[in-house]
């Protein structure tokens, strides 16, 4: 496989560009493995993960944090109940609210997968030094930030 066509198309100091291609190459990668592995869309295992590590939430607070829409968080939530991953209860604070919650299966599911992300992303980076993934992960923090205070303005 090689570089997308347009990895060089605006020069090194388009950086922005370089990290969104990255994004969806690994993106495509990770949803190919899903599906073959585990029969789960991006979106299922998104929200599968994100209950699994933040806890119960509701589809709101899922989308939100993942940058899902709300049709894509229904749908993957929908397929996740059937497939017996996470349950929909009532939240008492709220009547109209649902929370979303793994299953013991869920639960069980979610580390099989993370195991296999954690080698996916060991296998990647193996070329890249423990320092300069140190110094990768600064500088895309105060990337973040950045964008942050710009947005805040």
């Amino acid at each position: 496989m090689s570089l997308p066509p347009t990895w060089d198309l605006f020069g090194e100091d388009h950086l922005p560009h370089r990290l969104q291609l990255l994004a969806k190459m690994i993106d495509r990668e990770t949803s190919g493995q899903l599906m073959r592995e585990f029969s789960m869309s991006l979106a299922e295992w998104r929200v599968l993960a994100f209950i699994c590590a933040a806890g119960p939430s509701s589809a709101a607070d899922v989308g939100a944090a993942s940058a899902i829409d709300k049709a894509e968080v229904s749908r993957a939530t929908a397929k996740l109940v059937a497939d017996g991953l996470i349950e929909r209860n009532a939240d008492p604070a709220h009547r109209r609210r649902m929370i979303l919650a793994p299953t013991p299966l869920g639960s069980e599911t979610h580390q099989r997968i993370r195991d296999r992300r954690r080698a996916f992303f060991q296998h990647i980076l193996r070329d890249v030094s423990a320092e300069s993934r140190e110094e990768i992960n600064r500088a895309l923090r105060r990337i973040a930030l950045s964008l942050v205070a710009a947005r805040d303005q």
